[in-house]
């Protein structure tokens, strides 16, 4: 059975939150490198096996029922076994924020269980209903009822994402006193600020997003020395070993 992987987008209501819903049934078994992203990612195994390594970290590790990662510098290998499902929800940058008591700094780790951070009641709750749901459809719909009753009041400053849209705008290529400048913050306050709401640093965001970028536009490239200077690596020996970093493999690997 092959493994099927279907994207959905959220509800209006929570499209402020959540950037898109990946549902993944293993067929066979799946393993697939993943890319750091820009934001949190919460998953829900419904049935099977969920493992993972990282570069630095060859061991492999479960994932617990329900999961909450946040930024990676680097890319994580997951591992599902025959017949395991899940559903990854990724949140936009500033999402998770709204849905915890906490600064997300300090929850920028790998699988911390959501036990953790909410109930155990309403998170076997959704576990039941999930197994019990007959359609895909009807899953996704129980997921978002869930998510819903999860927002929290905090207020999240607008400055924030407006900073990361700019980023986004200049495919990460910007200088950080720039971006805080475009929005009327010291440098102190908007770090702050934003390690609080995102979980990253102003400049580990920027990166991720210039990385992405340059990954999504490295086919129209003959030369990495080209690309390296359009995305404003300072040279093609810079920008390949920031790509081995972030990737596991060098471009011509990568493009294999």
């Amino acid at each position: 059975m092959v493994p099927t992987v279907i994207e959905y987008k959220p509800q209006p209501l929570l499209s402020r939150y959540v950037e898109s819903y990946l549902h993944i049934k293993s067929g066979d078994g799946f393993s697939k490198s993943i890319i750091p992203h820009h934001s949190f990612v919460l998953t829900v195994k419904l049935k099977g096996n969920h493992k993972y390594q990282t570069n630095t970290n060859l061991d492999v590790n479960s994932l617990p029922s329900i999961s909450l990662t946040g930024l990676r510098k680097t890319a994580k290998h997951n591992i599902l076994s025959k017949d395991t499902e899940i559903f990854i929800i990724k949140f936009q940058p500033w999402g998770a924020f709204s849905f915890f008591k906490r600064p997300m700094h300090q929850l920028n780790e790998i699988g911390i269980s959501a036990y953790d951070l909410w109930d155990k009641v309403s998170l076997n709750h959704l576990s039941e209903q999930l197994l019990e749901s007959e359609d895909d459809q009807t899953k996704l719909v129980k997921l978002e009822d869930f998510l819903l009753k999860r927002i929290k009041s905090q207020t999240i400053d607008i400055r924030i994402v407006e900073a990361i849209s700019v980023m986004a705008q200049n495919q990460g290529s910007i200088k950080i006193k720039e971006v805080a400048s475009s929005i009327n913050l010291s440098i102190d306050t908007f770090e702050k600020k934003f390690r609080e709401i995102t979980g990253g640093t102003p400049k580990q965001i920027a990166t991720i997003i210039r990385m992405n970028s340059a990954i999504k536009n490295i086919q129209k490239y003959s030369s990495f020395t080209n690309l390296a200077h359009d995305f404003g690596y300072f040279d093609q020996s810079h920008f390949i070993r920031e790509f081995k970093s972030f990737t596991g493999k060098t471009p011509t690997e990568f493009l294999i």
